[in-house]
């Protein structure tokens, strides 16, 4: 039996001409979306941050046979480490687990970077293994919660 999340997205700001707050654009923008999501799964968890790289979340712990499109998930990530004494940014990758700073030789593996406070949600099929590392070493640093989509069992 599915359950549902229903993600909304809003992103506002003032024109950039406006004296309180200008926005990047000429025009002010207001985009709002909302969507009913069902998933079958979801796994949370609060991990540190090392400047070594690991495996954040594995494809083989939600499904033998995933078909892209048709199963996956959707992923929630935010840096914790915001306003704490030592702060990080976290790095996100896929593969191997392995180092993702920029001399660590992998930066191409690298998909995103997390600076403190910030936060991204998206989908994913599942096809390769998601990977985190940072640029400091943190207790609690990255809160991770992963939605499988209905059919990924």
């Amino acid at each position: 039996m599915a359950r549902y999340i229903t993600p909304t997205l809003t992103i506002t700001s003032n024109a950039y001409s406006a004296t309180t707050n200008p926005g990047p654009v000429t025009s002010p923008l207001a985009i709002t979306t909302t969507d009913l999501l069902d998933v079958t799964e979801v796994v949370s968890k609060i991990v540190d941050a090392h400047t070594t790289g690991s495996t954040l979340f594995t494809t083989s712990d939600f499904a033998a046979a995933i078909t892209a499109g048709t199963e996956g998930s959707f992923i929630f990530l935010r840096n914790l480490t915001e306003g704490l004494t030592t702060t990080a940014d976290i790095y996100i990758g896929l593969g191997s687990g392995a180092a993702l700073e920029d001399s660590g030789g992998q930066e191409a593996q690298r998909i995103m970077t997390l600076k403190p406070g910030e936060f991204s949600f998206f989908s994913y099929d599942l096809e390769a293994n998601l990977t985190v590392d940072a640029s400091a070493i943190v207790t609690s640093a990255l809160e991770a919660i992963i939605f499988v989509r209905t059919g990924t069992e």
